[in-house]
């Protein structure tokens, strides 16, 4: 579009003084200047906010920070470098497992224990109750031995001596004195029971965490992906701690393709505006794509809360915002390394007479990416 416009503005300017023979003079030179001036200058403002182009483009994907789940040696490191290893089914790293084994074993035992407390006590229970049973078939004997001698000594007074009927009157006390005392244990029985059920529960769930600490012991590529940057060897010691991290995996089962732009030229830019990609380790090629969206924040905006008052000078922003791009070759967007750098530009709706100029000059760069480490 400006080659094209240059070409006719020579034209224009051939014709006007040359074959027309116009003299020049400083006013029809100034006019002829700032006629090319002002259409070059809005030529480049259409142009950059119909295609805008950037040559901040960068892959992105995911790290996760290998910190395992429990403390001890390691037995075994398994993962290579570097290596694509597919997720929960390959092998990153073993502790030495015999600690926790012998924690599971111990869990085991305590568990066993809990459950044979519970079969005596619901035993001890099923006796309290037979004594319950005893006790109250004694109290129906007393009462109605007391009965009987106190029917016979109404019909014959003297029948039945005083001292006979005390006795039977402190049988029959001390025989329900025998069912409440039966009843207490019964209940004590009861809530001894309870107890030891719970101990069996809370057995159990220490069994659980001694059983998952032990399977924390081989740890898992957690994504399909692959462990770069070891930071330590069989038989150092792991610890749970995050700020400490074993190493770095990469997930490689999502990738993120993120240009830079300045934030007046995404004036016109929208969700599903196309896109053409030229990337440095692929030079000479050309690969399109879909805006995925316009990142509507800055860390540059972002203030952290702290005792400190916020210094006014340190307030700036570089004016960009970043646009996530979708690329239409996803197997070849899995494949793209992290840290990928290229070039971008985005097809608007907008102006797109003008967009002629993007499209020459992303496949300019990405032939120059044979020559130039730009």
């Amino acid at each position: 579009m400006i080659a094209l416009f240059i070409i006719l503005y020579v034209t224009g300017i051939w014709l006007f003084y040359i074959k027309m023979k116009v003299k020049p003079t400083p006013v029809n030179l100034a006019v002829s200047a700032v006629i090319g001036i002002v259409a070059v200058g809005a030529i480049v403002i259409f142009w950059q906010f119909s295609a805008p182009t950037t040559s901040q483009l960068v892959v992105t994907r995911h790290t996760i920070q290998i910190v395992p789940q429990v403390k001890g040696h390691i037995a075994k490191i398994e993962a290579k470098p570097n290596v694509p290893l597919i997720k929960g089914k390959d092998i990153l790293f073993e502790i030495q497992k015999n600690p926790f084994q012998f924690a599971v074993n111990q869990s085991k035992a305590a568990v066993s224990a809990a459950e044979k407390t519970v079969e005596q006590l619901q035993a001890g229970l099923k006796v309290a109750d037979a004594t319950i049973q005893e006790s109250m078939a004694s109290l129906e004997a007393a009462k109605a031995d007391l009965a009987a001698k106190e029917d016979a000594n109404e019909r014959s007074p003297g029948a039945v001596s005083a001292l006979e009927l005390t006795e039977l009157r402190a049988k029959v006390a001390a025989s329900e004195a025998g069912v409440d005392k039966s009843n207490a244990a019964k209940e004590v029985s009861a809530f001894s029971l309870q107890t030891a059920q719970q101990q069996v529960a809370l057995a159990e769930a220490q069994l659980d965490t001694t059983q998952f600490n032990l399977e924390q012991c081989t740890y898992y590529a957690p994504a399909d992906g692959f462990v770069t940057n070891w930071q330590v060897r069989e038989g150092a010691m792991a610890v749970p701690l995050p700020f400490s991290p074993m190493g770095t995996f990469v997930d490689t089962s999502d990738v993120d393709v993120v240009g830079v732009f300045s934030q007046n030229v995404l004036k016109n830019v929208a969700s599903g505006d196309r896109v053409e990609v030229a990337l440095k380790n692929h030079p000479g090629q050309v690969f399109t794509g879909t805006v995925d969206s316009v990142i509507q924040g800055s860390g540059e905006g972002q203030f952290v809360t702290s005792g400190k008052l916020l210094d006014a000078a340190s307030v700036h922003s570089s004016g960009k915002f970043a646009v996530k791009i979708a690329l239409d070759d996803r197997e070849l967007a899995k494949t793209l390394p992290m840290g990928t750098a290229g070039m971008a530009t985005i097809y608007t709706q907008k102006g797109k007479p003008f967009q002629i100029i993007s499209t020459v000059t992303v496949r300019i760069k990405a032939w120059m990416y044979y020559l130039l480490p730009m």
